[in-house]
């Protein structure tokens, strides 16, 4: 890739030690064990716990950097996922299920409190959308629900 101000590269490394996948970055790493898990009593993240976890705490995060940014007060932040896979079986090779897995839908409801109103709020939120990168990767499969609270 050329050298330019419109392109960001980050490079990772990803190796296999001891059943795990460990991903490193500049700085640190991270281990996964399972791309996906159905075990309800499962403790540690895969990755699509971290997928998910990434796209939701982006947009938290960019909503407390656009209200910093603005000089907005927001509180009480909370979010709810819910993720909607298609063909789930196929990913436990369960016979005769033979059209691949796929994420179907991302529901993200966001609860928040804040004085902003009407087109003031709207406004603000777009702007957080606008300025979220995962979001807007793959906002087709994402839908986001913001809610205020008094």
């Amino acid at each position: 890739m050329e050298d330019n101000i419109n392109f960001f590269e980050k490079n990772y490394r990803a190796v296999v030690k001891s059943d795990e996948v460990k991903v490193y970055n500049e700085k640190s790493q991270l281990a996964i064990d399972s791309a996906i898990s159905f075990d309800s009593e499962k403790e540690e993240f895969t990755s699509i716990d971290y997928f998910i976890s990434a796209i939701v705490s982006e947009i938290i995060l960019t909503m407390e950097r656009v209200a910093k940014k603005r000089g907005e007060i927001l509180q009480d932040i909370e979010a709810k996922v819910s993720l909607i896979i298609k063909n789930p079986m196929y990913l436990l090779n369960v016979i005769g299920f033979e059209e691949s897995a796929l994420i179907e839908k991302i529901n993200i409801d966001i609860y928040l409190f804040s004085f902003l109103e009407g087109e003031e709020l709207e406004d603000f939120l777009k702007e957080v959308l606008d300025r979220t990168l995962i979001y807007n990767s793959f906002k087709e499969k994402i839908e986001v629900n913001f809610k205020t609270v008094l």
